[in-house]
Parts: structure tokens; sequence; C-alpha cells
């Protein structure tokens, strides 16, 4: 469960990172303004990985609920 927790968390970050610099880049700042154009060109190419970007930050946190519920239940149950 907690491997589970830690890779929602990692998703969460990446997802993030994402959405803030295609969303930066509308307003022509951000991620995207400064990296070198070897690294930004695929995105910048593939505009619509924003939405899948978007989708999987929604998801992701989502999931997280359950997890966190689950995983505090399984350490109640370790202190019994």
């Amino acid at each position: 469960m907690k491997t589970l927790d830690v890779i929602l968390n990692l998703v969460t970050i990446v997802a993030v990172t994402v959405v803030l610099a295609y969303f930066g880049l509308h307003f022509d700042t951000g991620l995207f303004t400064i990296l070198p154009e070897g690294i930004t060109a695929f995105f910048l190419q593939h505009q619509p990985l924003q939405y899948v970007a978007l989708g999987v930050l929604v998801v992701a946190l989502l999931a997280k609920a359950p997890v966190g519920k689950a995983m505090k239940a399984q350490s109640g149950r370790g202190r019994d």
C-alpha cells in the first residue's frame, strides 16, 4: 500500500509539472520558455498532452483518498 502511495505521489508531481508548464506557455512564462528547445520540442508539438496530464492528475488525486484510508486502516490493525 505504501508503494502505491509513493507511486501516486510521483505521478501527481509529474502531472502537475506538465500541466503548469503548459499553463505557463499560454502566458509566455514558465518551464517551457526557459528549457532548451531540444527538451520542449516534443511537448510543444503534442499540445493534447496537456489534457492527458490534467486527466492523469485528477485520477491520481482521486485514487489517493482510498489508498490513504486503506493505509490508515492497515496501520490501525497493526497496533492491536
